[in-house]
């Protein structure tokens, strides 16, 4: 039976959110933990993902943002504006309000820079945060409070009132690897360097800046105080490129207090680049919109999720093979389905 183009859009949104809620509620949001993760989890680049996507699910975004309240310390605001530079007005005016919301919740110093770095002077009538996943769905909020803090960013919502739910966060799981580097060395590029360092042989300062969504001139200089420990090594890898790399055993041993063979390793996984290619995926279904040709639905659909395969491919992380050129397009639905459910609607 063919699918809907409801049905092929709810299929991909469904399982992105309850993936989401996954991540979320390894580090700390109220909910129902899953099996352990085998990637480590960035929470900058799933905050901004999670400010656009979100958006479908209130009760996801509000208590994101309760989880704000109690672990914002963890929180890199110099990679969260690197991230920003390249998402939509949209996540920036998100991203504002939010900050702003903080703010106010006593993380003054933290935030308000970011609130007033993204305040724009909106000329239009503010949007629905939570719209509907379809045109014909309809908002209203008549006579019901407005959040006057999200209102200056151009959405209205009923005022936010957090939960107070959410746990701290717990460093030593294997996913949350950031999170114990972050209180190793601080929130910053030395956290972020020694993570790149541990899962990759080794790094130009450039392919690390890149790959972490911090400045080269910021990451060549913490590589550098870094390297003055003897821990962080270095040596020149062709055309004479310095190139910075650690004793990974050593190192794994010291982090895990275990062996190198029994300590668990999480994965290095882009998600800035991920992240960005899933919004790609989402603005295709829609375009897309209700169109009847299967050709031309799979074809807007394979493009994008080519960018989500080739993220996937670097990692290592063993999953099923993107719906390739092979796939008839009347065929396609079924088989970017099953894709999406299998990567991101199961347990890990």
């Amino acid at each position: 039976m063919r699918m809907s183009q409801k049905d092929f859009r709810d299929t991909f949104l469904d399982n992105i959110l309850g993936f989401l809620w996954r991540q979320w509620s390894a580090i700390g949001v109220l909910g129902e933990a899953r099996a352990r993760e085998p990637w480590a989890i960035d929470p900058e680049a799933l905050l901004v993902f999670t400010l656009e996507t979100g958006r479908y699910d209130p009760r996801l975004f509000d208590e994101v943002m309760d989880w704000l309240i109690t672990n914002g310390q963890w929180i890199d605001i110099q990679r969260l504006r690197g991230i920003l530079r390249e998402s939509s007005d949209e996540a920036c005016r998100l991203m504002g309000a939010v900050s702003e919301f903080l703010s106010v919740q006593g993380q003054e110093r933290k935030w308000k820079n970011l609130a007033k770095l993204f305040f724009k002077n909106i000329q239009e009538e503010p949007e629905p945060l939570f719209p509907g996943r379809y045109e014909k769905d309809v908002v209203l909020m008549i006579g019901i409070p407005v959040d006057e803090i999200f209102s200056k960013y151009g959405f209205f919502r009923a005022p936010l009132s957090p939960s107070k739910k959410s746990r701290e966060v717990i460093p030593t799981a294997e996913s949350n690897i950031r999170f114990m580097l972050r209180a190793l060395f601080g929130v910053g590029s030395r956290a972020e360097c020694i993570l790149y360092l541990l899962t990759h042989d080794a790094g130009h300062p450039s392919e690390v800046a890149k790959a972490i969504g911090l400045s080269v001139r910021g990451t060549q200089d913490a590589l550098i105080e870094l390297s003055k420990s003897g821990l962080v090594l270095t040596r020149i890898r062709g055309k004479r490129k310095i190139e910075y790399w650690l004793s990974q055993e050593r190192w794994w041993e010291f982090l895990s207090k275990s062996s190198f063979e029994e300590s668990k390793r999480p994965v290095w996984i882009d998600w800035i680049s991920l992240f960005e290619a899933l919004l790609t995926v989402w603005a295709a279904l829609l375009e897309i919109g209700e169109t009847t040709s299967e050709y031309i639905k799979s074809s807007k659909l394979r493009d994008a999720m080519e960018l989500v395969g080739n993220e996937f491919a670097q990692s290592g992380i063993d999953i099923p093979p993107i719906p390739g050129r092979g796939v008839r397009p009347e065929n396609y639905a079924k088989a970017f389905e099953d894709f999406i459910i299998r990567v991101f609607g199961a347990e890990a």
